[in-house]
């Protein structure tokens, strides 16, 4: 017995041994299937044998024994029904691991034993499903005689495969499946014979295509009021879907017969006409598996050939009208998916097909209908990028012998055809879908790239003539005229685009308009082009026009058009030297020179040629590690050989290129050379060890010199300007660190020594840069553990002259040194941790960050082991609990800066470490942190408090529970204190209290005094689970775009607390100024209308000026209408009376616009009062109008007059006690 017969005996076992353990289960026909089963083996003689095949034997006469047990010997009747189910599931399972001998000799007495479990009214689905199963075993077993009927016997296996292919339209849905599954499993395993295809497959093709074609013709003969009813459209819908399912799984097994492809591919397409998205979507399935069998049997054994050709003739026969949008879509999608396929297995077939579908798409990019010609043109694209495969594209002497020249012509005859196809295309005929045609034209130079050239030169020259014309239809569609001449730009390269379409700036061809909008083109579409042209063709145009400039008058427009084209022709630089393939021809030493010297002379092109320099070192070190490893045709025109060694090219010149660069970086503000820096480590990557070397020991000479020279003028001149040198030159070395050689790396070390004690910033924040970068490579890593004694000596040395800004910069330093520290010398850790410590309550915020990364490495570090050299000889180990005592004496420090930097260097670390931490050092330091609460210094108790929450939200629950009592009373001693969020962070640790032990806790150790806070918490708390209740998201909890508030999880622990405050306590507030809002009128004075698009630049957030009281009494007292007398009354000027008679039965009279009747509904409307419900204000007791004081309603204290020691103008206090 062989691997793969154990492996399948195997699988069995494993399969029974589950069924077995289903004894005990809940579900009755699980657990009778076991019990038979159980019952089976037990009864078999021999089954402890090793011979598993006669174990089957036994298996499968037992079973089918007791199938007659439960099946009536004369009228084939099932009697025991759940007997028969549970021996058919078993049965099932033995046959798929039966020998086919066997099954094929017993055939006909086996069919004739299960056919009544299918048969029988009685049956159920599980029983029906299991006999699908043996069904489908029995007909798989058979070979070619037994399918022909050689022997002309009754029952022969077309019998069987004729009730299972019924069984696949079966209306049960697991039954329809299973026999579906059956189907293709037969299919999928045909008997051996001279033809790869099925014996059966033909039959069973006819079968799906007939039921299809009935479904159909009763769907055509239907009424059109039968088809108005829903009931009967959805019933012949679902026989449609159950035929194109069958036809999917016959097609699936790339088993379907070549003679029935035709009439299938019609009736699919027929289906496609439906206005059931559902139908079309599913024919298109079977479309796509159908075009993929065959591309896979193509690919294999290459059989399917014809048959595919057969296939995409058919479909393009079966052309629609180009009216019909509905057909047309579906019959463009399935074209597209079959040139795709097709070109997997044949491309160089597939393309020669190409120009037949651009003749058939022209009909429908001809149609009126704009949504037909779109999808025709889409059909294009898609053909053109998928059904062109990029091997086929290659010369014969670039693929290596997989393209011959027979082929080769065949792409150039086909480029031909469709050249002469788009020239039909740009004619009037097509001027519809003109831009469609220009896309298509695009996509066309993108895939057949160097291939376009000379085929496509004569529709380019069209569409040139278009853009040159410049007439009204034409500059319609600038954008895609020049996307198709960007598109050639790319594709042939620039150097044959402009020998066919010239520039002729100057005039020079007769007859030939000038193209100076095809400067903007070359800069954006270049890629991979020579060089050379920018330096023939380009650049003594822009001398040319240089030398003019001085001939116009200053403010002249030819001035600005002459600068404006030298600008163009300058930018196009960076782009012919993005990869450039003449390099080495090219780039020669007097062009290099001329970009060098206009670097000095020329400020304004430094950007640009800085950016084309990089570009040609970028470019090449890309390409040669891997970029564009999938572009074929590049990798074929260009090898990355030729990258390499163009890179070697560039070394040789780098010496050079680098001292200008250095020169230029001098020169160049230090707020406008960034670019240059960029540059020059782009040349550094390429130099050599030993010009690096040779540059940096340049630099290191110039440096000494600046610094000499600063250190005597400042000895000389009190007032001296800034060492702008010294820095300068040490950011190029900076720059070089990653490249130096390790020979430089003592004089590397001495630089660092020497600047790091400078006066002056900015020398000091570039010392300390050295260490970070050189950190960045392992070379470099090396060097500084060599070196590391002498650099901890420098930075404890250097610790007291630190300048603010270099802080930073000296930390990041630390935090290198300490991750390379030796375990000998811990020592360094204890002393800079008092440095570090203080760090972390530093005002820059990238300070406090490397702080507490450094706290956290240092206590890392410590975790590891180590010794500690304590001085006088005393030796300690390193651990985390010797790093806390270290961290400790931070609290006796003399400032209380000091001490709050401890705990808040205290609380980061229990953060981090909780989970390490022994309990009794847990306890100590939590015992000394809280004392401090009671501090008198607010910054002292800020940072214990924040202590206190992390051991609230972190400390083991057994440790923390026990402290809450002595906890609680020193923190309510800030719960008034509203300076510094105190209160709101009070607040929200005995929230978390709450929330952790228990309300019912917190409250027996509360102080008397202030249960009046708990109470509100309790309450704020029952609101918001209300609101949660009621589906009401509170503000706070709304999703945002904005990312993560905290840049860690220390920070969100320790800073959380007054947002959360905010969020829980302020809900009412919120919402109230969140729900201001202010209605602007219009200026025309007409009412504003609610549905009008503007409306929203009308509703303002924010108060305007005419509903502020002080603007109305202004705007009052200027009115021509009113008027104030000596006493200070008001009078209406010409009206007798009071100010408000005449109009007092007009209330809409008194109302100046649509925009104040609108304003007054809103003011007279429901307001919400308590528990938010709604009610109406009786009478115009107050006025709104608007003032800030809006969302506090204002007690109208001189009616209801409450108490009785009542004082007008007092505050009103409720007597009821919270």
């Amino acid at each position: 017995m062989d691997a793969d017969q154990v492996a399948h005996y195997l699988e069995l076992e494993d399969k029974l041994s589950k069924i077995r353990q289903q004894v005990t289960s809940k579900l009755e026909n699980q657990k009778h299937i076991a019990i038979i089963l159980t019952a089976v083996e037990e009864n078999i003689e021999g089954h402890d044998t090793n011979d598993t095949s006669k174990n089957l034997i036994s298996y499968m006469i037992a079973l089918m024994s007791l199938l007659d047990q439960a099946v009536d010997p004369e009228t084939h009747a099932i009697k025991d029904l759940q007997l028969a189910t549970s021996a058919t599931y078993l049965l099932d399972i033995i046959f798929q691991y039966s020998a086919k001998k066997l099954l094929r000799s017993k055939f006909a007495d086996l069919l004739t034993k299960i056919a009544p479990c299918i048969t029988d009214e009685k049956a159920e689905p599980l029983l029906i499903r299991s006999a699908i199963g043996c069904l489908a075993s029995l007909l798989v077993a058979q070979d070619t005689q037994a399918w022909n009927n050689t022997q002309n016997l009754t029952i022969t296996p077309m019998r069987g495969l004729q009730g299972l292919l019924e069984l696949s339209l079966d209306p049960r849905p697991k039954i329809r499946k299973r026999a579906l599954e059956a189907i293709h499993k037969i299919l999928e395993n045909p008997p051996v014979a001279p033809t790869a295809e099925h014996v059966a497959a033909g039959t069973i093709a006819i079968f799906a295509i007939n039921q299809l074609a009935d479904v159909l013709n009763e769907y055509s003969n239907l009424s059109s009021r039968q088809l108005k009813a829903q009931t009967v459209k959805d019933d012949i819908n679902s026989k449609i879907i159950k035929c194109l399912r069958l036809i999917s799984t016959i097609v699936s097994s790339g088993q379907w017969p070549t003679t029935q492809i035709e009439p299938l591919c019609d009736m699919l397409l027929e289906v496609t006409k439906s206005s059931d998205q559902y139908l079309v979507s599913t024919s298109f399935e079977c479309f796509e598996k159908l075009f993929n069998s065959m591309a896979e049997s193509t690919v294999a054994t290459g059989l399917a050939e014809d048959k595919y050709l057969k296939v995409i003739d058919t479909i393009f026969q079966l052309k629609p009208s180009n009216n019909d949008t509905h057909l047309v879509g579906s019959w463009i999608a399935v074209i597209v998916k079959g040139m795709s396929t097709y070109a997997v297995g044949s491309p160089v077939n597939a393309m020669a097909k190409i120009p037949e579908v651009f003749e058939l798409m022209s009909i429908y990019l001809q149609s009126e209908t704009m949504e037909i010609s779109f999808s025709a043109s889409q059909c294009l694209i898609a053909v053109l990028s998928q059904a062109v495969r990029d091997e086929i594209l290659l010369l014969p002497e670039q693929s290596n012998g997989n393209v011959t020249k027979k082929d080769s012509k065949i792409v150039n005859n086909v480029i031909n055809k469709l050249s002469d196809i788009f020239c039909e295309f740009l004619t009037v005929r097509y001027t519809n879908c003109t831009k469609e045609i220009l896309n298509i034209l695009a996509a066309a130079f993108k895939k057949f790239k160097f291939r376009s050239h000379p085929s496509l030169d004569k529709p380019l020259q069209i569409v040139d003539s278009w853009r040159v014309n410049e007439k009204q239809e034409t500059m319609e569609l600038v954008s895609e005229i020049e996307l198709v001449i960007g598109s050639a730009i790319t594709a042939i390269g620039p150097d044959v685009v402009l020998n066919i379409l010239p520039l002729n700036l100057n005039n020079e061809i007769a007859n030939q308009p000038g193209r100076a909008w095809l400067l903007p083109l070359l800069r954006g579409y270049t890629r991979n082009a020579k060089l050379s042209i920018f330096i023939t063709d380009l650049l003594p145009v822009a001398r040319d026009f240089e030398s003019k400039l001085d001939s116009f008058p200053k403010e002249s427009v030819q001035l600005r058009i002459y600068q404006t084209i030298i600008d163009q022709i300058w930018s196009t630089l960076p782009h012919f030297a993005e990869l450039p393939i003449d390099l080495k021809d090219s780039f020669t030493d007097e062009f290099a020179s001329d970009l060098c010297s206009l670097l000095y002379s020329n400020t304004e092109l430094r950007t640009t040629i800085c950016h084309a320099l990089k570009m040609l070192v970028e470019s090449n070190i890309m390409y040669s590690e891997g970029a564009l490893a999938d572009d074929i045709i590049l990798q074929a025109t260009f090898p990355v050989e030729e990258s390499k060694k163009n890179l070697e090219y560039l070394t040789t010149k780098s010496v050079n290129i680098l001292a200008v660069l250095f020169n230029i970086f001098t020169q160049t503000a230090s707020n406008l050379r960034g670019y240059i820096l960029e540059t020059i480590e782009s040349y550094l990557k390429i130099t050599t060890p030993e010009d690096i070397e040779k540059t940096f020991n340049n630099v290191c000479g110039l440096l000494k010199n600046s610094m000499d020279n600063e250190a005597a003028a400042a000895a000389n001149e009190k007032n001296n300007n800034k060492p702008q040198l010294t820095s300068t030159l040490l950011d190029i070395i900076v720059t070089m660190v990653r490249y130096l050689p390790p020979k430089c790396y003592g004089p590397l070390f001495m630089i660092f020594g020497q600047t790091v004690n400078s006066n002056d910033t900015l020398i000091q924040k570039r010392a300390y840069r050295i260490i970070s970068k050189l950190s960045e490579i392992s070379l470099g890593e090396d060097a500084i553990t060599s070196y590391l004694t002498d650099i901890e000596n420098v930075l404890l040395q250097n610790s007291n002259s630190v300048h603010t800004s270099a802080r930073s910069g000296r930390l990041a330093a630390i935090k290198t040194v300490v991750n390379l520290l030796p375990t000998d010398q811990m020592s360094f850790i204890v002393q800079v941790s008092a440095e570090i410590i203080l760090a972390t309550k530093d005002v820059n915020e990238k300070t406090r960050d490397l702080a507490f990364e450094i706290l956290i490495l240092m206590a890392g570090r410590m975790q590891n082991g180590g010794s500690i050299d304590m001085g006088d000889g005393n030796m300690q180990v390193a651990s985390l609990g010797e790093f806390f005592k270290i961290i400790s004496a931070g609290l006796i420090g003399e400032s209380q800066h000091m001490v709050s930097s401890t705990i808040t260097a205290f609380a980061c670390l229990m953060f981090e470490f909780k989970d390490t931490l022994s309990s009794d050092i847990v306890v100590d330091i939590y015992d000394t942190v809280e004392l401090y609460l009671t501090s008198n210094s607010r910054e002292i108790a800020k940072s214990a408090i924040g202590f206190a929450k992390v051991c609230v939200l972190g400390m083991p629950e057994d440790i923390m529970k026990p402290k809450v009592p002595s906890l609680i009373p020193k923190l309510l001693r800030w719960s008034h204190e509203h300076t510094g969020h105190f209160k709101a962070k009070v607040k929200h640790i005995i929230e978390r209290l709450i929330r952790r032990f228990g309300y019912e806790y917190v409250e027996a150790n509360f102080p008397e005094d202030d249960l009046k806070l708990l109470a509100n918490i309790r309450k704020t708390r029952n609101r918001s689970k209300r609101k949660d209740a009621d589906g009401t998201a509170v503000e706070g909890t709304l999703p945002t775009a904005k990312g993560p508030k905290f840049m860690s999880a220390f920070d969100e622990a320790v800073y959380a607390s007054s947002d959360d405050e905010k969020e829980e306590g302020d809900d009412d507030e919120n919402m109230r100024k969140k729900n201001k809002q202010y209605i602007i009128e219009k200026s025309d004075g007409n009412p504003l209308d609610l549905l009008d698009a503007d409306t929203l630049a009308h509703i303002s957030s924010t108060r305007p000026k005419k509903f502020n009281k002080k603007d109305q009494k202004k705007k009052l007292l200027s009115d021509d209408a009113f008027a104030f007398d000596d006493e200070g009354k008001l009078i209406v000027k010409g009206k007798k009376g009071s100010a408000t008679s005449g109009n007092d039965e007009d209330p809409i009279a008194n109302m100046t616009s649509g925009i104040n009747a609108y304003l007054e509904a809103v003011k007279s409307g429901p307001v919400r009062g308590q528990k938010n419900k709604l009610k109406f204000k009786k009478g115009n007791k107050e006025e709104d109008n608007f003032s800030d004081d809006e969302s506090m309603p204002k007690r109208n204290v001189g009616r209801n007059k409450i108490g009785k020691n009542f004082k007008k103008g007092g505050k009103f206090k409720s007597r009821r006690k919270l």
